[in-house]
């Protein structure tokens, strides 16, 4: 049987979000890689003040999704709570 993570987008605190108001189910195995990376400039937005992104890769390298987060404690928080181990 396949894992997923549930990402919602949290209104009030904006830590995980991907997309406009949905609901989003990754599929943990056909994800080979996570990355926590800085912010760059293409890919945040002058309205945008996230610092970090966790991206999930395949096995391809292909990105999979990319979660926003404030800041790496909180981005290595979220991997925890909901992957388990430690970015």
């Amino acid at each position: 049987m396949s894992k997923f993570v549930r990402i919602d987008k949290d209104s009030a605190s904006q830590k995980a979000v991907l997309g406009s108001q949905k609901t989003v189910l990754l599929n943990l195995d056909l994800v080979a890689t996570v990355e926590l990376s800085q912010a760059s400039d293409l890919l945040s937005s002058g309205n945008d003040s996230r610092k970090v992104y966790v991206a999930f890769l395949a096995p391809d390298k292909t990105t999979i999704a990319t979660l926003p987060f404030d800041s790496a404690e909180d981005a290595n928080a979220w991997v925890h709570t909901h992957l388990g181990v430690e970015l």
